[in-house]
């Protein structure tokens, strides 16, 4: 609707530009509609009605482009990669039954979240994935030197190298779960024969590499941040040649981990911009109001003035409602 708004007022201006006779209010602005009573509205009505609502947000929309396309121009290429990445994986996901492209099916979809069509949806997207840059550079703004030494001293690993074996229940039920348990507790008393036989824990745990009713996965190299916390805390618990003794349970299902390898613990140099992105996803997970904070604060900098104080007054409202509303949510997170 908003979308159809716009053009019906660029419509408007183009008929004016054209030479075309536009019926006048008797204030001499230009009439959008006329009634056969010959009552009449312009665009200007129209736009003071609307302007502090479904204007807003598109307003909010284009005045992020501009200053995320000016603060971000190095990761355009990347964007815009992205973009056209999102467009092909739509249009493939949409056809009909000869495999085609359906473009029908996919505005249905698209206008059920809101999307006029495939332009403003792929606009709004590449705004959004924007805004995740200037949102973790604002999180990571945030994050002190001591927060960085005491993470760098209680929490910072080297690289771990581990693989796994994971039983995934067959089921969401109670006894699914129960079955997959007893099944992972069979799996590592077997892989402790195996040891004592002479075989070696890695070649144990080989041996399940085309077992499938399991998942053997050999991860590589990864640090804190980058597994599901259960399954990070117990490999960071083990020593290297050593195997979890025990389940460990995730999402995902029962875990036995082997620990491959781990390599020394790096500098607080150079381990100090991965500490502050992890330190920033942690902030953002726990703060709901740091990415409005950060938005805010990126139009601050970009020093964008209103001139319209019914539309300032209304942004300044909008910002506070998503503010209160981020807090209220942190709060439920917390009770939780």
């Amino acid at each position: 609707m908003k979308k159809k708004l716009l053009l019906v007022i660029i419509a408007v201006g183009l008929l004016t530009g054209c030479g075309s006779k536009i019926p006048k209010l008797s204030n001499g602005e230009d009439a959008i509609l006329e009634f056969g009573d010959g009552a009449k509205f312009s665009v200007n009505e129209v736009w003071e009605e609307v302007k502090t609502t479904y204007a807003l947000d598109t307003i909010i929309n284009k005045m992020d482009k501009q200053v995320l396309e000016s603060a971000y121009k190095d990761k355009l290429d990347e964007a815009n990669e992205y973009i056209a990445n999102m467009e092909t994986s739509l249009k493939k996901s949409f056809v009909d039954d000869s495999g085609k492209f359906d473009e029908t099916s996919l505005q249905s979809a698209l206008s059920q979240y809101g999307y006029s069509d495939l332009e403003d949806y792929l606009n709004k997207s590449k705004v959004d994935y924007l805004r995740d840059f200037a949102i973790k550079d604002y999180a990571k703004s945030k994050i002190t030197n001591k927060q960085i030494k005491d993470y760098y001293k209680n929490k910072t690993i080297g690289d771990m190298d581990c693989v796994h074996i994971l039983v995934k229940p067959a089921g969401s039920t109670n006894e699914d779960d129960a079955n997959a348990l007893t099944k992972a507790n069979t799996i590592i008393a077997d892989i402790k024969k195996d040891i004592k036989s002479g075989t070696s824990a890695k070649d144990a745990f080989k041996k399940y590499e085309n077992n499938s009713e399991v998942t053997y996965q050999e991860l590589g190299y990864f640090n804190r941040g980058e597994m599901l916390s259960e399954f990070e805390d117990a490999a960071v618990a083990l020593k290297v040649g050593s195997y979890s003794d025990k389940p460990v349970k995730t999402s995902y299902g029962y875990h036995i981990i082997l620990k491959i390898d781990q390599k020394e613990k790096p500098s607080e140099k150079d381990a100090t911009e991965k500490i502050k992105e992890t330190l920033a996803n942690e902030l953002l997970s726990k703060d709901a109001t740091v990415e409005i904070d950060a938005m805010i604060n990126l139009r601050k900098e970009n020093g964008i003035k209103w001139h319209d104080s019914e539309l300032e007054d209304s942004y300044n409202k909008y910002m506070n409602y998503l503010i209160n509303q981020a807090r209220a949510a942190n709060q439920k997170s917390t009770s939780n």
